[in-house]
């Protein structure tokens, strides 16, 4: 129903430019790990929550490569430092043109050993896993703040005007808040999983339970995003709707993958 598209996303170095970003657009990427996958949910008005969506994919693409090889706490740290590189670029242009924007960050560093889960905002991370769906990440909004609290259950949440409120965003002031990523628990189940990271464009049109049929009946990943975003907008599509699906196999076969050299060529 937009006439514009404010997410973008990063699938090992395919994102949405401004050439392509109010077009359909599918892209597929191969086998291996590790890999890096995100979706940035955009701010503001006009063409301003585009501008914060892509300053983020584009500073992704710059600290890509440093998040494959980092792991544990010194991911952490290459994350937080990618997260505040964005949070002052998206700070500067809001002085310099007296606006506000912002954007969502939903990352996830798939490797061998699982996946490095990072969030801010309410663009979500699932896996489905031994015949489940799971939510692996926590909106950061106020509806979210209120049901931790006890006064709203989800349906009252998702009826209330606090549904969608943020209360942690990249493009922060600093007087306001600490700009940091949630980071999640590492996701290392033994057999394989299907990881889906999205924008509130599908969740709020789409509920879980048929998140996990679609994700469960879907025979592939390019199969599961068609089947997600069809279903979003046939339920009225009111926001932009960016899915970024990944099948990882069994631990056992990444380490064999893993274990395997190039052949020489003669």
């Amino acid at each position: 129903m937009r006439g514009n598209n404010e997410d973008n996303f990063y699938c090992d170095g395919l994102s949405l430019t401004p050439e392509n970003r109010d077009s359909p657009f599918a892209a597929s990427a191969g086998g291996g790990v590790p890999r890096v996958f995100a979706v940035f949910d955009g701010m503001g008005g006009a063409e301003d929550g585009e501008f914060a969506s892509l300053t983020a994919a584009q500073t992704l693409a710059r600290y890509a490569e440093h998040m494959k090889v980092a792991s544990g706490d010194e991911l952490d740290a290459v994350v937080q430092d990618f997260v505040t590189d964005v949070n002052d670029a998206l700070c500067r242009e809001m002085r310099a043109r007296s606006i506000r924007m912002g954007a969502t960050l939903a990352l996830a560093v798939v490797t061998a050993q699982g996946a490095r889960l990072y969030t801010i905002g309410d663009s979500r991370i699932y896996a489905f896993a031994n015949g489940a769906l799971q939510l692996l990440s926590e909106d950061h909004t106020v509806a979210m703040q209120k049901m931790k609290m006890g006064i709203y259950d989800e349906e009252k949440a998702r009826r209330s005007g606090d549904w969608s409120k943020l209360n942690r965003c990249l493009g922060t002031f600093e007087d306001e808040m600490y700009a940091t990523a949630d980071v999640r628990p590492m996701f290392a189940p033994h057999g394989g999983y299907r990881l889906l990271l999205c924008s509130d464009g599908l969740t709020d049109m789409v509920r879980d339970d048929r998140i996990a049929e679609l994700l469960r009946g879907a025979k592939s990943a390019d199969e599961a995003t068609a089947a997600l975003l069809d279903e979003a907008l046939r339920n009225g599509g009111r926001d932009n709707v960016t899915c970024v699906v990944a099948d990882v196999p069994p631990r056992g076969m990444l380490d064999r993958l893993m274990q395997k050299k190039p052949r020489r060529r003669r």
